[in-house]
């Protein structure tokens, strides 16, 4: 959409769209592409993704625990990345020149390593084949308590389920929402939504521990037995929000979920319920009312879906309205590693010990100090409730 300047209106709404962006990228680096964020090359040179994708035994491990995503009225559903989306557009290169013929997976890892490339969605107009994508990864966590250090091996299971596009939160209320209405798609505001991804956390015997749902551009991590459980079918049910996508727990019928476009200290104090709604902060709303269907699909972790540098989707005026890089830039690079996306996220709405942690935090040592004192709690309450709670309390 062609910039609408010199009205008040579309100055306020582009303001306003800069604030309330769903996309990964921090506010620093709006425009940028986030994959070009300081810290990004130096992690992934340490840490190179592997160039084969899941195994056999890994395959039936993903299969067995593979969420339900519940889906709210009307919603189109997740697709298939490389069949419905990376097949009907357009790719342009790190010098804008557009790339000759069909569009292929082969054709788009070509260019993974091109940070200004663009691909632009142009319709399929057919249905959708709708496909999650699985991975294992794994890290060994010290987990810290008064008297001992414990190392765990961990196993972390995500799903990545994908959208044709993004919208604003459905809690986005009446002015902002029609301000904003003015100059954009509310239903629309970005193309390609592939950062919606759950990981299910197994301890050793391949034993879940815990939920992360990635929540716009932060991660919430839910301990099973404390706030969640695990259904006998040992398939999670996983409700997708309105408009946004975003994943949360499932609940029955319409509800609000407490949601902000980053975990900054006022938003981190706003989740926990211990600090006002930030002015642009909107919440999203989930009101599941079918199951997606969906084939589970293993790509390996060097391929584009996940490493992409450029944009996967148009570039639009508006800030916050570009496409996303590849998924593995979902976080940022210092709280990469597993461990600490994982217990960075692990925070309780009302609970004072979180909350009092989170500030200490936030005055020395910053989010992996978070996450760190996190991991100590969560290993704790884990503990605790694999004895039933007896003799002990969570904390």
């Amino acid at each position: 959409m062609p910039a609408r300047a010199g009205t008040a209106a579309t100055i306020r709404a582009g303001l306003l769209g800069l604030l309330l962006a769903g996309g990964s990228n921090p506010p620093a680096a709006a425009q940028a592409n986030f994959s070009q964020y300081p810290g990004f090359r130096e992690y992934f040179a340490a840490h190179p993704p592997p160039s084969d994708p899941p195994g056999a035994s890994e395959r039936r491990l993903l299969a067995r625990y593979r969420p339900r995503f519940r889906l709210p009225p009307g919603h189109p559903g997740p697709i298939d990345f490389y069949r419905d989306y990376i097949g009907h557009g357009t790719l342009r290169d790190d010098r804008g020149q557009i790339v000759r013929g069909p569009i292929t997976r082969a054709v788009l890892n070509a260019h993974k390593r091109e940070p200004e490339a663009e691909f632009a969605y142009g319709g399929s107009g057919s249905p959708p084949r709708p496909v999650v994508y699985g991975r294992i990864e794994r890290a060994a966590v010290d987990f810290r308590s008064a008297s001992e250090i414990r190392r765990v091996a961990l196993t972390f299971l995500t799903y990545n389920v994908v959208f044709e596009r993004s919208g604003l939160p459905a809690g986005l209320d009446g002015w902002r929402a029609g301000l904003l209405a003015l100059v954009a798609d509310l239903d629309d505001w970005h193309q390609l939504d592939h950062y919606t991804a759950a990981t299910l956390i197994l301890a050793p015997q391949e034993r879940p521990v815990g939920l992360v749902l990635q929540q716009h551009n932060y991660s919430h991590t839910y301990l099973l037995g404390e706030s969640i459980s695990l259904p006998s079918d040992r398939r999670i049910r996983i409700d997708v929000a309105l408009r946004s996508n975003e994943l949360y727990p499932a609940h029955p019928g319409r509800t609000v979920r407490r949601a902000v476009r980053f975990a900054d200290p006022a938003g981190m104090r706003y989740l926990l319920g211990f600090g006002p709604s930030p002015f642009a902060a909107a919440d999203d709303v989930t009101a599941s009312v079918r199951e997606a269907s969906y084939r589970l699909a293993f790509l390996p972790p060097d391929d584009a879906f996940y490493v992409f540098e450029g944009f996967l989707g148009e570039r639009r005026w508006l800030p916050g309205r570009n496409g996303p890089p590849g998924a593995d830039y979902n976080t940022l690079p210092a709280l990469k590693p597993w461990p600490l996306q994982a217990f960075v996220g692990y925070w309780r709405p009302g609970n004072r010990g979180d909350w009092r942690r989170f500030e200490s935090a936030m005055k020395s040592g910053g989010y992996p100090a978070f996450a760190r004192a996190q991991a100590s709690v969560f290993y704790a309450n884990w503990q605790c409730l694999r004895r039933n709670r007896n003799g002990c309390r969570l904390r």
